[in-house]
């Protein structure tokens, strides 16, 4: 696994060489299983729009996966900017095997992070250390 946190994540070179940086990469050598997740904040009205976009960005890396013998999944995410939970998100962590309690956790905090961050913005948006260069 691999994820876009901390530095900048590099597709797994034994699967397919990119220069797109997907949030999450899981994947199985033993298995050839890849398995790409991208998650996008988008507002409310938008999140179908969201999510195809993101499909449709990483649909070439899959294509190109399974080209190689892979077999792959591209599994957007969408957590709206007022802290909606999109279904593609609650499908993704029952995917996982987060149930019960964990599950309505997961939810739960995902919603304020998202909440957290807008209001963050929205608070920063007229400081000049953000103007346009």
């Amino acid at each position: 696994m691999q994820v876009d946190l901390e530095q900048r994540l590099i597709f797994p070179p034994e699967i397919i060489t990119t220069n797109l940086r997907p949030n999450l990469v899981l994947w199985s050598t033993s298995q050839k299983l890849l398995v790409i997740v991208e998650l996008t904040v988008p507002w409310e009205a938008a999140v179908g729009e969201a999510y195809e976009r993101k499909r449709l960005k990483y649909s070439d890396i899959a294509a190109e996966a399974e080209q190689r013998g892979w077999r792959a999944q591209v599994l957007p995410v969408e957590v709206g900017c007022r802290g909606f939970v999109a279904t593609s998100t609650t499908k993704l962590l029952k995917g996982m095997g987060v149930r019960g309690q964990a599950f309505r956790q997961a939810v739960k905090s995902m919603s304020e992070a998202a909440e957290r961050s807008s209001s963050w913005l929205w608070i920063k948006r007229k400081d000049s250390n953000w103007a346009a260069k």
